[in-house]
């Protein structure tokens, strides 16, 4: 039978209505609503477009969405009336805001168990405070937590919180978890624990599913947009992805955030279709889709897409009174003002050049450094050339005004240490040209994203970025910028999460000459404190000569 897509809905004051096309009484079909979240990201409040608390203004100008009570009351309409509805989250409900860098998760786990989730993944972010907070976490948790391709073989205790896929025995439907490969080297995991090739761990599932006679099997994915539609080529016998990890927005066209169909159609190894699904991040949109599968099993006819949470939406007032007391334990220190921003400062284009966030905090970083030189006791470090940090460890904007502690915590929660560490300069050559091609040729290792530097300039082309950085220099005591020399020395300030080899941006070795200082949100504080006044500006540090040649 010919899939048809259903075209999308429109929100009214109740639920989106989907056309069954089959009757339930029907032997063998069943029709199934899934509503879906992926990397909240703490946004236990409502937020503005840059995932910042929303202000006055922005509430006043319609750029407010989200927020867990609000969250409530919608899944709550969108499940009433269907016989049959799932609220998937698709992992990365840790870091963002002060309610998980105050409470550790604690609140994430009373807000899911509140919202009444049928089943998560685990997302990299689970993993930034190790472990042992993870656990904890997941023990709060009410519902199943899938994940297929993590090794926790070494670890019973968590062995015993997630399994590779849960069966909803009553819909005979089976739901399987998997999560980036490269969560090893983008958080704090630790050396116990594995994540191994996706593809091979669902296709294992997948096949163990169907020896049991289970013919509906869907994915909950935190592996990213792009990787979700490779998986789904290279397996067979999975019906639908629901993703996360790559904050896409899938949906209408005419939306700038527009990154593919609601929902994009890939075909298996069969030839088969299967759906995937995302709603972008911070909790901004609600994910539903209505489907019905015949009775091989096979999804025949769907309809839905994203429903974005406006702040004129009814909220929860027993979840919004939970949610004020929480906010006051950490308000007062949250508040704070450190300093002002002149201007907004924003993420625009930080994967592709230098931008506004990305300046800054580099600029920050170098700055500490060498103010601590400055004032060294004993033995002095030799003077600081460079900052670099990856893209992803800068997590939002600052806003126009007051800076405060809670705007620092939600630019830099992952408490990373600054470093400073002596690297050869044929050592940054080979980093950079791993950053622009996206892997690094020694290793043979994908890169994880890009970077954002200071006291160091470079340009590239996008269109052949298999050739590396084609210019590299570094700015001196002096203000001279002079090529890199493969053979000298520089001392380099980053973030120890990148030497271990988060990103796979440096190569992961001994480092015994590796100076630590405080926590980059530390650092942030102190500077701002220090300069009072932030203003963005943009200075060409990092260049894409294809963008440039065509302005």
């Amino acid at each position: 039978m010919r899939l048809t897509r259903l075209i999308p809905f429109v929100l009214t004051a109740a639920t989106v209505i989907f056309s069954h096309v089959y009757a339930l009484s029907d032997s063998g079909w069943l029709n199934l609503t899934i509503i879906h979240t992926n990397d909240i990201h703490a946004r236990v409040d409502p937020v503005n477009d840059l995932g910042l608390s929303c202000s006055t203004d922005d509430i006043a100008k319609g750029n407010c969405y989200g927020g867990a009570a609000r969250h409530k009351v919608l899944i709550q309409k969108l499940r009433q009336g269907k016989e049959h509805s799932l609220l998937l989250d698709g992992g990365d409900e840790f870091q963002g805001t002060m309610f998980y860098t105050y409470f550790k998760g604690n609140v994430t786990a009373e807000v899911m168990n509140d919202l009444d989730y049928d089943l998560t993944t685990i997302g990299n972010h689970e993993w930034d405070d190790g472990p042992a907070v993870a656990a904890r976490f997941w023990q709060k948790l009410n519902m199943p937590i899938v994940c297929a391709n993590v090794d926790l073989s070494k670890n019973p205790d968590l062995a015993n919180l997630i399994k590779p896929y849960h069966v909803f025995e009553d819909l005979k439907l089976a739901i399987i978890g998997y999560i980036t490969p490269n969560t090893g080297y983008i958080s704090n995991s630790g050396p116990t624990i594995a994540f191994t090739d996706p593809v091979v761990a669902v296709q294992k599932s997948i096949d163990e599913l169907q020896a049991r006679g289970i013919k509906r099997i869907l994915a909950l994915s935190h592996n990213g947009y792009l990787e979700d539609m490779d998986l789904a080529a290279k397996t067979r016998g999975l019906d639908l992805i629901v993703g996360g990890h790559s904050h896409s927005y899938l949906g209408d066209p005419s939306n700038p955030l527009y990154q593919g169909p609601y929902p994009t159609v890939v075909e298996n190894l069969d030839g088969e279709n299967t759906l995937i699904v995302q709603a972008y991040c911070w909790g901004r949109f609600i994910g539903d889709l209505d489907v019905s599968f015949n009775p091989d099993g096979k999804i025949v006819a769907w309809s839905g897409g994203p429903i974005q949470v406006e702040y004129n939406f009814p909220a929860d007032p027993d979840l919004l009174r939970k949610i004020d007391g929480w906010r006051s334990e950490f308000a007062a220190w949250a508040q704070t003002v450190l300093g002002q921003a002149s201007e907004n400062l924003d993420m625009v284009d930080c994967r592709t050049r230098d931008c506004q966030m990305g300046n800054f905090v580099t600029d920050a970083m170098l700055r500490y450094v060498r103010d601590q030189q400055d004032s060294w006791h004993g033995q002095q470090p030799p003077w600081a050339n460079v900052a670099i940090i990856n893209t992803g460890g800068i997590r939002a904007g600052i806003l126009k005004g007051d800076i405060t502690n809670g705007e620092v915590i939600t630019v830099a929660p992952f408490g990373n240490y600054v470093v400073q560490t002596p690297m050869k300069g044929q050592e940054l050559l080979d980093t950079l040209e791993a950053v622009v091609e996206g892997s690094r040729n020694d290793t043979g290792q994908v890169v994880k994203g890009f970077i954002q530097v200071s006291g160091l300039r470079f340009s590239y082309d996008s269109t052949q970025r298999n050739l590396g950085a084609k210019t590299a220099e570094i700015q001196d005591r002096t203000g001279n910028w002079k090529g890199i020399d493969a053979d000298q020395t520089y001392s380099v300030v980053t973030l120890d999460f990148l030497l271990r080899g988060g990103d796979n941006i440096f190569l992961q070795q001994s480092r015994e000459d590796t100076i630590q200082y405080k926590t980059l949100d530390q650092v942030l504080t102190d500077i701002v404190r220090k300069i009072r006044v932030v203003t963005p500006y943009l200075d060409g540090r990092i260049r894409d000569v294809a963008m440039t040649a065509t302005l």
